[in-house]
């Protein structure tokens, strides 16, 4: 049977592939063309189902993995704090929420002695809005939902063992119960999302931030993907010192929906979170496949420009896929602009660096580096990436300005987004 790119070459026929574009904006989607020129071959993860409504949240609160239920841990005591991933997280809170509020009022501790802390770390506060998307009208009406601030009202604890400064937030500090609830996707600097890194970087001060940041970036970008490093076990140790009884961790589907939820220990129930993702985030890619041009989509982390280069997690797993004159794009829908995070982003910022002076480019060795994202400007791009990179606002111009470096009739891959795991297998040998 011929393949579909075969008869799409044969017959001069054009491709179209719809892929998630605009984590929490609408329409959450873009139709991305080719002329026929191109030969596409499109990755897409599995897309398991969305969670529906307040049972499979109440089964993983109920019965949790590694420690007590919440009823249990909540005796005797007067204040909670829980700490939410912001919206640089596709997580879908509104529901959890719900039910973790219930649960709470439940077991003693009523509404008005609950806080929501939104864990920032050094990206920009949310509004009104924003928490309406996040966490939904009817917890912000119900609970004081706030923004951390990494530089006031922090609390002091001393030094990790890897002598990272621990200043956490104090209203989480002092509360009397400690809970969290975050997304777990594949992170270039800790492995993964999720579980104690909610609370570092989320929730402590701008030294705590620097110190662990620095320790990530000495080992290269992208070097922690898909396993437990010592960025992990720091802020975990830090998260042991500060304290969190209980850890909700959810695992969003191809499209940003909540597809799965893990809740309990902040290290079982986050262990167990990822032997599930390590299955489900798996993307077949062909040993031998190679392609002139590499599409990666930043999905669902693309509110903002600086949060982009996570898109370049599965070609940092698997570089050979792109030709080493080839081109590699970022797309992104970057719905917020250039974006903001007062650590890495900003000019003047303790971490700032253009990425075309990053370890990050040493990667893509002679690669060329294009980007396609409508809603950011060209001094945006500037500020984050070398001034020789292919960027353009419309995606058919794109194309035409990667055509100059990659040849008239390129072939090329599109990640459907920025959260798969690429699985290199062997093709088997014919006739054995």
């Amino acid at each position: 049977m011929r393949s579909i790119q075969y008869l799409r070459r044969r017959f001069r026929m054009s491709s179209q592939y719809t892929i998630p574009f605009g984590s929490w904006y609408e329409p959450g989607k873009i139709t991305l063309e080719f002329p026929e020129n191109w030969d596409v071959t499109m990755y897409a993860m599995d897309n398991a189902p969305e969670l529906i409504g307040k049972e499979p949240y109440e089964h993983a609160i109920d019965n949790p993995i590694g420690c007590e239920p919440i009823k249990e841990l909540a005796r005797g005591k007067e204040t909670a704090a829980i700490v939410i991933d912001d919206t640089s997280r596709s997580t879908r809170m509104h529901e959890v929420l719900g039910v973790l509020l219930d649960r709470l009022n439940a077991a003693g501790i009523p509404d008005g002695n609950i806080t929501v802390i939104s864990a920032l770390g050094a990206h920009r506060p949310m509004m009104r809005q924003d928490f309406i998307k996040k966490v939904g009208l009817d917890v912000l009406n119900r609970v004081d939902v706030v923004n951390h601030v990494p530089w006031y009202n922090l609390e002091s604890l001393g030094e990790s063992k890897l002598g990272t400064p621990i200043q956490v937030n104090k209203t989480y500090h002092d509360a009397d119960l400690k809970i969290s609830v975050g997304g777990v996707i594949p992170h270039p600097l800790a492995g993964y999302g999720g579980g104690a890194k909610i609370i570092l970087p989320g929730i402590c001060g701008m030294g705590t931030l620097e110190s662990n940041h620095s320790l990530a970036m000495k080992a290269g970008i992208g070097i922690g993907l898909g396993r437990i490093t010592d960025v992990r076990n720091d802020i975990e140790d830090v998260a042991t010192r500060i304290g969190l009884d209980f850890s909700i961790n959810i695992i969003p589907n191809a499209w940003g929906k909540n597809a799965a939820v893990f809740a309990g220990h902040y290290i079982d129930a986050h262990r167990k979170a990822i032997e599930f993702s390590e299955r489900y985030f798996r993307t077949d890619v062909k040993k031998k496949a190679r392609y002139d041009v590499g599409f990666f989509n930043a999905f669902p982390e693309d509110t903002e420009l600086n949060q982009c280069v996570k898109a370049l997690n599965i070609f940092l797993l698997n570089q050979l896929m792109v030709e080493r004159k080839g081109v590699v794009v970022i797309l992104t829908a970057s719905s917020e602009g250039r974006g903001y995070h007062a650590l890495l982003a900003e000019t003047g910022a303790p971490l700032y660096t253009n990425h075309g002076e990053s370890v990050l480019w040493a990667a893509k060795g002679r690669r060329k580096v294009g980007l396609f994202s409508p809603n950011v400007t060209k001094s945006d791009v500037l500020q984050l990436f070398p001034g020789d990179i292919i960027f353009n606002r419309d995606f058919n111009a794109l194309l035409k300005d990667i055509e100059a470096v990659a040849g008239e009739n390129p072939t090329a891959c599109l990640f459907q987004n920025s959260i798969q795991m690429p699985r290199v297998i062997k093709e088997p040998k014919i006739g054995k």
